[in-house]
């Protein structure tokens, strides 16, 4: 009888890659599509620079135990950081010479301390101060609870990043995501630091002051290493919001709520758009006052007693935050009055032949296009404003502004056609160009052109929109036209 050895029957090919080693693969790839390795230590942070410069943000999928995942890469731009190719070999011998990495001198910097930021794991830039990280987060909001599976994605993270040079913080976002709860860490240079994290449903008692809060961190920081630590540097902020100010006076002054009477136009608001917000746009005042590195020596912050008063505090700064979308009258009329920019509408669509400037039975005595200047019959509004002839046949054109507010309108844009306008124009006015002006292409104040547009602002916002504006420039035109062919002046 033939006997097998169980060897030879039940063999395991180790050479088989491992589906931990695929993933470990794709995330150094994606690491070296990134162009990860061996960043180079840039300048030192300013005040203010994680609020006031751009975030960029990278983003890849990958999956890993039937469970999909995203590697995010945040980076914060700033300006002037492109690379010059002169300098490239000096820059390299200088991180050569360089021990420490570039999370470890930010996150002892105080330049950006206290920074808030509200977008998707930038909390990560708040709590360490790291300008440049990489995050592993479970794709569709699932929760990581397990401990496993929490240990094995860390090491996966660090193996991968070691492989590929990459001297960037690398954290997985672990219990349920509302906790914003990372892990991770990152290594290079001869140094480890860990970002590691604690998540308590309550505040010991100990930690709500200053003084437990150094006595915690000075024995986390000596076990282990017999380090005797003389004096911390400390800085403290305290914020106060205020979000409901209902009973005190408006942070402006209140729009006028009379503006067009309640709902119509009146004649006296033809000059003038609407300005201020209908409710207060300012959602929240938040006042913080900052004691910045301070020896921990000098102050005293316990149940008993504490040094840090708010009124004695060297710093005050104060935030505001609007509210998202506040109804800004002005703003109203400016977008609708823009929105026209699109619209492709002839004014023969919107108001029908009667709006065509040539009509059939005038085009059978003209012999070119340019006689329509010279010899051209067309209808005008005079008979609205007293000029015109008798002779003439005018066609009206409907539209959805009234005789009367038509009547109005054109009086206030020529005012010499009645003679007891309320509205001339002011020909003895400087057109001195003002500094707030410079820079700014604009038309004379109070001119025609000035009060063409604040009223046509008014007819698209209040009296029907984009077909009340082609009526409006349908009668200007027609003014103008028969203005032209008799000599008349143009005032405005």
């Amino acid at each position: 009888m033939h006997h097998v050895e169980i060897e030879d029957f039940y063999h395991h090919d180790f050479t088989t890659v491992s589906e931990w080693e695929v993933f470990i693969a794709r995330l150094e790839e994606i690491m070296h599509e990134w162009k990860l390795s061996h960043t180079k230590v840039a300048s030192p942070l300013k005040s203010g620079d994680f609020v006031n410069c751009e975030w960029h943000e990278a983003s890849e999928k990958l999956n890993f135990a039937d469970v999909e995942f995203l590697l995010k890469h945040y980076k914060l731009k700033k300006e002037g950081e492109e690379e010059d190719p002169t300098s490239l070999q000096e820059e390299r011998e200088e991180e050569r010479e360089e021990e420490w990495l570039q999370c470890q001198k930010d996150a002892l910097d105080i330049s950006n301390d206290f920074v808030r930021l509200d977008d998707n794991c930038m909390e990560i830039a708040c709590y360490y101060g790291v300008r440049e990280f990489l995050v592993l987060i479970p794709a569709r909001k699932m929760s990581l609870m397990d401990e496993t599976r929490i240990k094995i994605l860390l090491s996966s993270l660090t193996i991968a990043t070691n492989n590929a040079n990459c001297y960037i913080p690398a954290l997985v976002q672990v219990q349920e995501p509302w906790q914003k709860m990372y892990l991770g860490g990152c290594a290079g240079k001869g140094a480890c630091v860990h970002f590691d994290m604690v998540h308590l449903k309550k505040v010991p008692s100990h930690c709500k002051y200053l003084t437990g809060l150094l006595a915690l961190f000075k024995q986390k920081l000596g076990e282990g290493c017999g380090i005797r630590l003389d004096s911390i540097m400390v800085s403290v902020r305290f914020s106060y919001l205020l979000k409901d100010w209902t009973n005190s006076t408006w942070t402006q002054e209140p729009p006028d709520f009379d503006f067009m009477q309640g709902e119509t136009l009146g004649v006296a608001e033809l000059g003038k758009l609407p300005f201020g917000a209908t409710f207060d746009p300012v959602g929240e005042l938040n006042l913080f006052t900052t004691w910045p590195e301070m020896p921990d020596n000098v102050v005293v912050d316990s149940e008993g007693y504490s040094d840090l008063e708010p009124q004695l505090a060297p710093e005050w700064s104060v935030q505001v935050k609007m509210v998202a979308l506040p109804a800004c009258l002005l703003g109203e009329y400016m977008t609708d009055f823009l929105h026209l920019c699109n619209n492709q509408k002839t004014m023969v669509e919107l108001l029908g032949e009667n709006a065509s400037y040539i009509h059939d039975d005038d085009q059978t005595h003209l012999s070119a296009a340019f006689n329509v200047l010279t010899e051209s019959r067309i209808p005008t509004i005079s008979t609205v404003v007293g000029r015109a002839s008798a002779a003439k046949k005018n066609k009206s054109v409907d539209g959805p502004i009234s005789e009367d507010m038509l009547l109005a309108i054109l009086y206030f844009l020529f005012p010499d056609a009645d003679d007891t306008s309320k509205f001339p124009y002011d020909i003895t006015a400087s057109n001195v160009e003002d500094d707030q002006w410079k820079g700014v292409k604009t038309c004379a104040t109070d001119s025609l052109v000035w009060r063409l547009s604040v009223v046509a602002a008014h007819c698209t916002h209040n009296l029907g929109g984009v077909m009340a504006l082609a009526q409006l420039w349908h009668e200007f035109v027609q003014e103008i036209r028969f203005r032209w062919e008799k000599t008349i002046f143009v005032p405005g």
